[in-house]
């Protein structure tokens, strides 16, 4: 888990979230404070933070310019910002993820939370924390 937890606190979250802000397309979403950092690409599209604790744990996010034949996605989720999205998850035999895509003005917003498939259902509720509190320029 990405937290100290015991059995009778399965569904806490974090006590300290730190907040990542891309320097180039202003998004900006929660982490747990304590999970390491990619080195981001020079492009600053996006960033990578691990859980140094448990290999395979994962949050993602990276933005692009929309191309101009590129339609917006139906949306089946608003974020607390109030702007629509589109959320999946996919759950597979290694490892499952839930995928948040946004499209807002002229920019493609994706945030990926990832897990091994065995222990994906302990993430799913702090993924979606996370995902509901992505935030996007206005």
């Amino acid at each position: 888990m990405p937290w100290e937890r015991s059995s009778s606190q399965q569904d806490s979250l974090p006590d300290r979230w730190q907040t990542y802000r891309n320097p180039r397309f202003g998004f900006e979403f929660l982490y747990p404070e304590g999970w390491i950092d990619s080195i981001p690409p020079e492009n600053q599209d996006g960033i990578v933070f691990s859980d140094p604790k448990n290999a395979g744990f994962e949050i993602r996010s990276w933005a692009q310019l929309k191309r101009s034949t590129q339609k917006s996605q139906p949306t089946n989720f608003t974020t607390a910002q109030g702007i629509p999205g589109r959320l999946e998850v996919k759950v597979e035999a290694q490892t499952s993820t839930m995928m948040l895509t946004i499209d807002h003005k002229d920019v493609r917003y994706h945030w990926r939370g990832i897990a091994p498939s065995g222990q994906f259902s302990n993430y799913y509720r702090f993924f979606s924390f996370i995902a509901t509190r992505y935030r996007v320029p206005n």
